[in-house]
């Protein structure tokens, strides 16, 4: 079946390049991450010099009856945390050469829906690259058809609140400079696994989507649902279903802009020791364009039935001229780990001209324990500077 939609979504944009009525565009963008961080003694520590480069490329054709036609590549590639690829390993670090390490012997679990692990991996990950999009999309007056590599509409719907950093955000993570950051409440369970989706044309500002994944266990550079730490029992989702609200509406009278959005997904498990994977997320932002910005986003999961994971965030922008300074707050509790996560962060971000833009700010992070093995410590926390420089063309 991947084949297939891969097949599928390289053969439409082929007869349609001999046409002169297609628009093209070229992106590209490079990202670097530092940290200055103070962090406990033992446990994971803070990286510095994370970063990431993408490159994207465009076509689209509008037809003689209205319909679009277009399709996207992107490639990136990325340095993250070497402890913590595409979100997934652990938080407690253990030591190869520690005769108690699992891997030595022992039987780990991942959360369903986390993807955090009770161990880590046995090796650190250095640089990944991978094709993060390859699609088609159909978009008519009757909604929009995607097919290809893409994100989910649970993921795509998602609403909250402003993240001062861009990658290196508070949630959801891009680049975890810190290592310890266990917060998800974007409902991305598929991540940009080959896919099939449909949104609905916008009434009264609301519209619907849905999303198949037949196999959600792919290795990307957001989520990586496949990468395997050695003896860590896996998920092994497929059949992957997504549905979602999404909602946008202007105050006229106030100059607000309200957004919201609620999503629920579900995805089998090959696994028989995992019950089938369902979360539900919700979210809301107020905006008044160049003055400020607020939101707060839920979710929650069964985490495949080994202990829920819940996870909330919530987040604020003042927009001062050029300046934008923002504050962030995450929490997380994940029962299959026996484990809860919070971040803290405030900073500051400006753009310097069209190209460059920066970010500036201070991130305290937190990660306890109820239980712990005899390898590590029931609480790990750093605190310090980070420094995100953004060059965009």
């Amino acid at each position: 079946m991947r084949i297939f939609f891969l097949m599928f979504a390289a053969s439409l944009p082929f007869s349609a390049f001999a046409d002169d009525r297609i628009e093209t565009d070229i992106e590209a963008e490079l990202t670097l991450v530092g940290a200055f961080m103070n962090d406990d003694d033992s446990g994971i520590d803070a990286r510095n010099g994370l970063g990431e480069v993408s490159i994207s490329t465009s076509a689209s054709r509008v037809m003689d009856n209205g319909v679009e036609i277009s399709g996207r590549l992107t490639w990136r590639g990325q340095i993250d945390h070497p402890n913590r690829p595409g979100f997934a390993g652990a938080i407690v670090e253990c030591p190869v050469s520690d005769v108690m390490c699992p891997q030595d012997g022992g039987t780990g679990i991942r959360g369903g829906f986390s993807k955090l692990s009770t161990y880590s991996f046995s090796d650190d990950v250095g640089a990944r690259g991978s094709l993060e999009h390859a699609y088609i999309e159909v978009d008519g007056g009757w909604g929009t058809l995607t097919i290809g590599r893409d994100d989910g509409v649970a993921a795509r719907f998602y609403e909250g609140g402003p993240t001062v950093f861009t990658l290196a955000r508070d949630h959801d993570p891009i680049l975890d400079p810190t290592g310890i950051n266990g917060t998800r409440v974007r409902n991305d369970i598929s991540s940009t696994a080959e896919k099939v989706s449909y949104t609905s044309p916008r009434i009264l500002g609301v519209r619907a989507g849905i999303s198949y994944t037949p196999d959600a266990s792919v290795r990307r550079l957001d989520l990586d649902t496949s990468l395997r730490a050695r003896g860590v029992t896996e998920p092994e989702l497929d059949d992957a279903i997504e549905v979602g609200l999404q909602a946008s509406r202007l105050i006229r009278s106030s100059d607000l802009r309200v957004r919201g959005s609620l999503t629920w997904s579900e995805a089998s498990s090959a696994n028989p020791l995992y019950d089938d994977v369902q979360t539900l997320s919700a979210g809301m932002d107020v905006e008044r364009r160049d003055v400020f910005r607020l939101g707060v986003s839920g979710l929650t999961s069964d985490n495949g039935g080994l202990g829920e994971y819940n996870a909330i965030a919530m987040g604020g922008a003042v927009y001062l001229g050029d300046w934008e300074v923002g504050l962030n707050g995450s929490r997380a509790s994940d029962d299959a780990l026996g484990a809860d996560f919070s971040t803290t962060t405030v900073g500051i971000s400006r753009d310097i001209n069209a190209i460059t833009g920066v970010t500036v700010g201070y991130r305290h992070s937190q990660a306890d324990f109820n239980y712990v093995p005899p390898w590590s410590q029931n609480d790990q926390s750093q605190h310090g500077v980070l420094l995100e420089l953004r060059i965009r063309k």
